[in-house]
């Protein structure tokens, strides 16, 4: 029998407009991250610059030279993190990795997509929604590489009585049964990165949601 599967993906995206000739941007806000990011390599770092600039980036991007408008991906050795700062190295510190950065150009920080920070789980592998907390809701399914652990989605909300929890018990029956007659489709409930977020998630408020993948 076809099984519906549901997508979930972790949010994790900010964009800033420099002021200055700022290396450190702070991240791991709740508003725009579902979980904090511990390392550098595992973010995208872009920067799109405001103005023509013939000395702007290390040798390692082109030459040195910018076009407005231009927008560059920082390498590994051009960017670091220091507690809850991205870090991008000088040019004039770095002359090879590192980027000048001026006012009113824009940098862009993602999560970069990896095992663990996305997850579509089949519908038919859900164990359980457990309320675990007046603020946490726990949906458990069944490991998808066979191991004694479950697989977990981990939702964030408001505490109302228990109505938050009734929404998203509700909302996954829902999705888990929908298109009865033609199940085997991909349902979004969680991508707040991309403005989509299940109805009934919505409705409960959820203002984060993490994975763990057996």
């Amino acid at each position: 029998m076809k099984t519906n599967f549901l997508y979930f993906r972790e949010n994790g995206y900010q964009q800033f407009t420099a002021t200055d000739a700022q290396t450190n941007f702070t991240i791991n806000g709740d508003t725009n991250w579902d979980l904090d990011v511990t390392a550098d390599t595992e973010v995208k770092v872009e920067v799109t610059f405001l103005e023509a600039q013939t000395t702007k980036c290390g040798s390692a991007y082109s030459g040195g030279s910018v076009d407005a408008g231009e927008t560059v991906t920082v390498n590994n050795t051009g960017k670091s993190i220091s507690t809850n700062d991205i870090v991008i190295a000088n040019q004039g510190a770095d002359g090879t990795n590192g980027i000048t950065i001026s006012a009113g150009d824009i940098v862009t920080i993602s999560l970069i997509p990896v095992e663990g920070t996305e997850a579509c789980f089949r519908a038919d592998r859900l164990l359980a929604v457990n309320s675990a907390s007046d603020t946490s809701t726990v949906l458990k399914f069944k490991a998808s590489n066979g191991a004694a652990a479950d697989d977990t989605v981990t939702l964030t909300h408001p505490d109302n009585d228990g109505a938050e929890f009734k929404l998203i018990a509700d909302y996954i029956y829902e999705v888990c049964n929908a298109n009865i007659n033609e199940r085997g489709g991909v349902i979004t409930c969680w991508d707040k990165q991309n403005n989509v977020i299940g109805r009934g998630l919505a409705k409960a408020g959820v203002t984060k949601m993490l994975l763990a993948i057996a």
